[in-house]
């Protein structure tokens, strides 16, 4: 089974993460690699920058080959491109910068890393 690290819309809870309803979550990640910048709206992008310290917060599966065709429908017909982020590790990541800031990302200047949240969780956010 291909690792599959997700960081938006197919997170539990949120609206895609019937896609990976054959799959087994292995639980929170967050990337060992750097490198990463993020913004979004009603989904996020995530898109590489050499110059970037932070690394992204999201959830890793092992997932089955329905559910990672299905995905792969999605994300790379939305313009992400399939890439290995850490070792054994893939992940959907845009491939150009996107010029806008997002009040749903985020940023753990702390520990160096994003996260996307949508509305419904910005309640509990003031909590944690």
């Amino acid at each position: 089974m291909k690792k599959l690290f997700v960081y938006g819309t197919l997170k539990k809870g949120y609206a895609l993460n019937h896609v990976l309803s054959k799959s087994k979550k292995v639980g929170n990640y967050i990337t060992k690699q750097k490198g990463f910048e993020m913004t979004g709206f009603w989904f996020p992008y995530v898109w590489e920058n050499e110059n970037s310290e932070f690394r992204i917060k999201g959830e890793l599966y092992e997932v089955n080959q329905d559910d990672f065709r299905t995905a792969n429908r999605i994300e790379l017909g939305a313009g992400y491109k399939l890439k290995e982020i850490d070792k054994n590790i893939f992940a959907y990541i845009y491939p150009k910068k996107i010029d806008a800031k997002s009040l749903y990302v985020v940023t753990n200047k702390k520990e160096k890393y994003y996260e996307w949240r949508h509305t419904s969780d910005m309640p509990k956010m003031s909590k944690t």
